[in-house]
């Protein structure tokens, strides 16, 4: 046993140095000597704060010695180790004050540890998190100035596409032959769909960089509303086929025209995105503590990876497709925030729905 114990004590990669209850060495193994540069039979009888730097040694008397006495260990503890040649080492320190029964100290038990290695990870962790931090920023700042970007430009190609959609307004009133009526129709359709984008661009700089999208809500039939943008819709895509089924018993407060606006985005994107070969669901309740509105499709389901961030702008479920910018859903998401409502998706095997929720406030 005594041979395990002196192995124990000799040959680990830490340092151990015992000092009798009043901090003054009484055995230090090879490890601890090796560092110092010194045999081990120089230090014993020293003081333990002597193999310290200077301002460990003024640490060690002040804090960590009473420390000790009171608590009767510290662990962790970084300090140096005076230089005796090979220059300061920086270490760990734990210590544990050995008592007997009567609560005396009989010595204490340092166990150090070198740090090099470990203050060069910290260090390299440190840089690393700064560098990340950095490029975190940059990446924030960039972003910003590209929704400014796209905010500016959407809301300066609002006045010449207004001078485009009235000149082409005014040309339909002649008498055009065929082909000038085609080109007509060509420029309308065009710049409709050019305004719905720019639309589209400035709801999203008011989502990202104003306060949100305003509404103005009252008591609003939303029957009527849904119907509305159902029949829209349906002319729109003549050969799909929206199924509408409402439990709405009272008027709802909201923004109708935001409403709309949302309700025609879920059913754009279920008609795009669905089964061609399945009708649309349009279903609403109205009832004393919620009103909601869903929208179902059958198809494929949303993988799961894409669920994740589907409300973010600029999203856009299928790649191939080329149906516009990509806010459909997040001005969607924006206008159910601004109702204090949620809007979420549940995409399974069978359907995709998407629903809007409002909880009703009984005052």
């Amino acid at each position: 046993m005594v041979l395990d114990f002196e192995d124990f004590f000799e040959s680990p990669l830490n340092g151990f140095v015992i000092t009798d209850a009043e901090g003054k060495i009484l055995k230090m193994n090879k490890r601890m000597s090796d560092w110092l540069n010194c045999e081990p039979q120089f230090f014993y009888g020293a003081r333990f704060s002597n193999i310290l730097s200077i301002g460990g040694r003024i640490y060690f008397e002040t804090h960590l010695w009473p420390l000790l006495n009171m608590q009767g260990y510290f662990e962790e503890i970084a300090l140096e180790l005076n230089d005796t040649g090979k220059g300061r080492l920086p270490i760990y320190m734990n210590c544990y004050d050995r008592k007997d029964r009567g609560g005396r100290s009989l010595f204490k038990i340092f166990t150090l540890f070198k740090a090099s290695d470990r203050r060069l990870y910290e260090e390299n962790l440190k840089m690393a998190k700064k560098i990340a931090e950095e490029k975190l920023k940059l990446e924030v700042e960039q972003a910003l100035l590209r929704e400014q970007f796209i905010a500016v430009l959407g809301h300066d190609l609002r006045n010449p596409l207004a001078g485009i959609m009235s000149a082409s307004t005014v040309l339909a009133r002649f008498m055009l032959n065929e082909r000038e009526v085609r080109l007509v129709n060509i420029i309308e359709k065009g710049g409709k769909r050019m305004l719905e984008m720019i639309n589209n661009i400035m709801d999203f700089a008011r989502g990202r960089l104003g306060d949100g999208i305003k509404i103005n809500s009252i008591a609003t039939d939303l029957e009527q509303v849904l119907d509305q943008v159902r029949d829209e819709l349906q002319v729109a895509w003549p050969d799909r086929t929206i199924v509408r089924k409402y439990n709405i018993n009272s008027y709802v407060e909201c923004d109708a025209a935001r409403i709309a606006q949302m309700v025609s985005n879920l059913l754009a994107n279920a008609i795009t995105h669905g089964s061609s070969n399945d009708p649309v669901y349009l279903e609403s309740i109205a009832s004393e503590n919620f009103w909601q509105i869903s929208v179902t499709n059958r198809g494929e389901p949303i993988p799961e990876e894409k669920l994740k961030y589907i409300f973010n702008p600029f999203h856009r479920g299928d790649s191939n497709l080329n149906n516009g910018l990509g806010l459909g859903l997040y001005i969607a998401s924006e206008i159910a925030k601004a109702h204090k409502g949620d809007l979420s998706v549940v995409s399974e095997k069978e359907q995709t729905c998407f629903t809007f929720k409002v909880v009703r406030i009984n005052m």
